[in-house]
């Protein structure tokens, strides 16, 4: 009897363009057929946010993309949280009326959903970020205000917050970029504001040691819902309201605490307690696959979902033989979760038939 949790993790990493998660919470109902099939699904931002909406089932834990590679990599342990208490930080750069929505759209989730949020903050200059394109075809970005991003959320910290949502504001895209986000709206190519969200989240974790997500913002006349044009469904969901917060405030609730694993307790989790990864199957050459092939976590690449890259299993014909196979590739979440499900219920799925073993190899211990 399986006495251990059965814990797998869902990673879709963003600004590369997958054709299922690579829009707007268009991986929702991938994420839950496959936690229904664990007892905890460990997932991130790009996966789960669908601006204003969100449906994340309640075994899944809502981990940002640095916090699930320290994890991955046996740094950090992740303990589930009764609660979040969530502060938000406002860009400054962003003009009143954006500021205005914002804060309603904070109260509003307080009041609907019974978030704490503990309040927001302003940052004492605007952050300026901005987005760009690698060689490679994913989308990155910049900021210039770094510093005063952070004396923010610290200051939010220092105050009591668990967990940090941001606010920030987005320049007006350059004209390539602008070419993208037309694409991007009709389902093709690759949101262009995703490597910036990566960036701005990842270094909130990475100096604080806590949960973080961002909302990005836009000037009323970029946020204003889309009227003219009907867009593909999954990309719909950026463009019906000129808000983004709702989903990272509903998000941060199922974040768990990221402790140091010298800290690690009972009832924790550990990179020990990790059973299968499911990513991409163009994706594999990232943090998180090289951290649990070297562990011997079992890796599944999903065919379906490409993307720009082109790193697949190709990648790995150099490892030992024991390794390369526990990568596997399946044509479709719907597969992965089957195996999964197989993995959980400690079924083998091999057909091949048992041979018998020569005594000559057999040793006995006393």
């Amino acid at each position: 009897m399986r006495q251990r949790p059965f814990v797998a993790g869902m990673i879709i990493p963003t600004g590369i363009g997958a054709s299922q998660g690579g829009f707007a919470g268009d991986a929702t109902p991938y994420l839950n057929l496959l936690a229904s099939v664990c007892d905890v699904l460990l997932t991130h931002p790009n996966v789960a946010n669908a601006a204003v909406f969100q449906k994340l089932p309640a075994n899944a834990l809502y981990v940002e993309g640095y916090g699930l590679d320290q994890f991955l990599r046996g740094q950090w342990a992740l303990r589930a949280a009764q609660h979040q208490r969530i502060g938000v930080v406002l860009d400054a750069g962003m003009p009143e009326d954006m500021r205005v929505l914002h804060i309603n759209t904070i109260n509003a989730v307080k009041s609907v959903y019974g978030v704490d949020i503990m309040g927001f903050i302003l940052t004492d200059e605007p952050i300026h970020t901005g987005c760009e394109m690698t060689a490679s075809g994913c989308s990155s970005g910049y900021l210039r205000n770094p510093d005063v991003l952070l004396n923010a959320c610290q200051r939010l910290q220092a105050q009591g917050a668990t967990a940090i949502a941001l606010c920030m504001l987005l320049p007006e895209l350059e004209e390539d970029e602008a070419l993208l986000e037309s694409t991007y709206r009709q389902g093709g190519g690759v949101d262009p504001i995703g490597g910036i969200e990566g960036i701005l989240s990842h270094l909130v974790v990475a100096e604080l040691g806590i949960p973080c997500a961002n909302a990005p913002v836009f000037v009323w006349e970029k946020a204003k819902p889309v009227l003219d044009e009907v867009l593909d469904p999954r990309t719909a969901a950026e463009f019906i309201a000129p808000t983004f917060l709702p989903c990272v405030l509903t998000g941060l609730t199922q974040a768990p605490a990221l402790r140091p694993i010298a800290q690690a307790q009972a009832g924790d989790l550990t990179l020990n307690d990790l059973s299968a990864l499911v990513v991409p199957a163009n994706a594999l050459g990232g943090q998180p696959v090289l951290a649990a092939l070297s562990q011997g976590v079992p890796v599944l690449a999903v065919e379906s979902n490409q993307s720009v890259l082109s790193m697949t299993a190709n990648l790995f014909e150099a490892l030992p033989p024991a390794r390369r196979q526990l990568l596997r590739s399946v044509h479709s979440y719907e597969e992965a979760a089957g195996v999964l499900q197989a993995m959980r219920l400690g079924l083998t799925l091999d057909k091949q038939p048992v041979t018998e073993f020569s005594s000559k190899t057999l040793s006995i211990r006393s």
